[in-house]
């Protein structure tokens, strides 16, 4: 193991120079593209994600999250066997945006609020993209369709839902605890928060949070720009890599290419690295593991395309959607 990280490091160190010196010769390729993600996330992730961040933080740090939960109360214990408190979280990690889940779940983890095999578990099926980012980003504007952005949302929740259920049941079948009392107490009796200390609380954690997903979020587009620029990829090449890094730019591409909805609904089953590194950078400390999420968004990837292309199919979306 030693041997293999004395080789390791001076590769990374050549990779690393090699990369600075790309930069350099390709600065207003870098910079364009960086510029090209700032105005996307200034015009549309920061809008419908920052309030709704808040807004999460605050029903997490002020507790009124478990009153959110009380409808959602059979559904959560019974079908997915989870504490039935975590309803609204459940809610939220599957329609509030990528990093809503990763957020919600790593906040009741420091304030231990919740046991860390549920929140392990919550964590393969809590990592979706939006409505809002769906239909009106990728849907209307990339796409030129609000059916079709309606489609990949629709599938995007099926799928995780899907995922949820099965999770459920692998977990009732080896769990030693009852269904029947599937809702233990928290793991901590610690109070929540005033209400206005937990607003304040709550802007300063999702300014923090969304700082952080900005940066992933221009990195990424910026290398991906940089590495596209540099090979000569074909267009559908091109929108598998930039797909891989970051999500935006990925379905943009695919909107411009035969069976685009199909690669777009894969692009925002997987997130890019962009994603996986800002949850990484989220659940930092909570002790989750992120092989089981990355292969969870794998597999997600390639039942939500599959799921997809037989939606198409057979609603007739080949005109707008198949055709580029």
């Amino acid at each position: 193991m030693k041997s293999i990280q004395k080789i390791a490091r001076p590769l990374l160190c050549l990779l690393c120079l090699l990369f600075a010196v790309l930069l350099i010769q390709n600065a207003p390729v870098v910079a364009k593209g960086a510029v090209q993600v700032i105005r996307l996330c200034l015009q549309t992730v920061i809008p419908s994600l920052f309030c709704f961040m808040v807004l999460t933080c605050f029903l997490i740090n002020s507790g009124l999250y478990r009153f959110l939960s009380l409808p959602l109360a059979w559904v959560t214990r019974r079908l997915f066997f989870l504490p039935p408190e975590l309803g609204s979280i459940l809610l939220l990690g599957m329609v509030g945006g990528y990093p809503m889940g990763a957020k919600a779940i790593a906040s009741l983890l420091q304030q231990q609020k919740i046991d860390p095999r549920d929140a392990q578990r919550m964590m393969l099926y809590c990592c979706c993209a939006g409505p809002s980012f769906i239909i009106s980003a990728v849907g209307v504007q990339m796409f030129g369709s609000f059916s079709v952005g309606v489609l990949l949302f629709a599938v995007q929740l099926g799928v995780s839902v899907l995922f949820a259920l099965v999770c459920a049941l692998h977990c009732r079948l080896h769990s030693s605890r009852p269904a029947a009392i599937a809702d233990p107490h928290p793991v901590s009796s610690v109070r929540p928060l005033g209400l206005g200390e937990a607003f304040v609380l709550s802007v300063a954690q999702s300014v923090e949070a969304m700082g952080q997903m900005f940066g992933f979020i221009v990195l990424f587009s910026a290398v991906g720009q940089l590495i596209s620029s540099l090979l000569p990829c074909a267009s559908l090449a091109r929108a598998l890599l930039l797909g891989c890094l970051e999500v935006t730019n990925g379905c943009s591409l695919a909107s411009t290419l035969p069976l685009g909805a199909v690669f777009a609904s894969c692009f925002l089953s997987f997130g890019g690295l962009s994603v996986l590194a800002q949850i990484m950078g989220i659940l930092k400390g909570t002790h989750i593991r992120i092989l089981p999420i990355l292969l969870s968004r794998l597999l997600h990837t390639l039942v939500s395309g599959v799921l997809t292309f037989v939606l198409l199919k057979s609603l007739g979306e080949s005109v707008s959607v198949f055709a580029a």
